[in-house]
């Protein structure tokens, strides 16, 4: 409808490359290394396990994470091209959360995060729940910035930088 090549990334001329990783999951040596069963078929997109999660398309999980923050540090992200689901909507259903100091973390200063002195995106945390935006990535942040993604979710389990207290 869109015309664009995929949701994930409004700034991609062609879908993401998702045959490769197929390719590399259905190879024999890579199924050994990693212990998988070598008759087993890797699928990027099963109807069968759509079929099986049907159900659970489009229901809200927000009292999960209402829960987990109240218990655990929390890391929420999104690549800030990301029309499926971007940070707009995300930040729509987390001002909406049951928790005591969601108005505190929505006042919280959202931060310049630099990743080897280039600006990678911005920080906004408070207490046990942090929220970062990825420049330059759609949805699969990884995909689009590897070395980004390592160092926030690097930083944010050793809580140092932006997500140190």
């Amino acid at each position: 409808m869109t015309g664009l090549a995929t949701l994930y990334d409004f700034r991609r001329l062609i879908p993401y490359q998702v045959e490769i990783v197929a390719k590399f999951l259905n190879n024999v040596d890579a199924k050994r290394a990693l212990g998988v069963n070598e008759s087993l078929v890797f699928e990027t997109c099963s109807d069968i396990v759509g079929e099986v999660l049907n159900d659970d398309v489009m229901k809200s999980v927000r009292y999960m994470v209402e829960f987990l923050v109240k218990n655990t540090n929390v890391l929420l992200y999104q690549g800030h091209c990301d029309l499926q689901d971007g940070v707009v909507s995300n930040m729509a259903w987390m001002k909406k959360m049951k928790w005591e100091e969601i108005n505190e973390f929505l006042e919280a200063e959202r931060r310049v995060w630099r990743v080897d002195e280039k600006l990678a995106g911005y920080v906004q945390k408070w207490k046990s729940l942090s929220h970062v935006v990825v420049l330059n990535s759609g949805h699969p942040v990884p995909t689009d910035q590897p070395v980004n993604s390592q160092v926030m979710i690097e930083d944010w389990v050793l809580e140092k930088g932006l997500f140190g207290h």
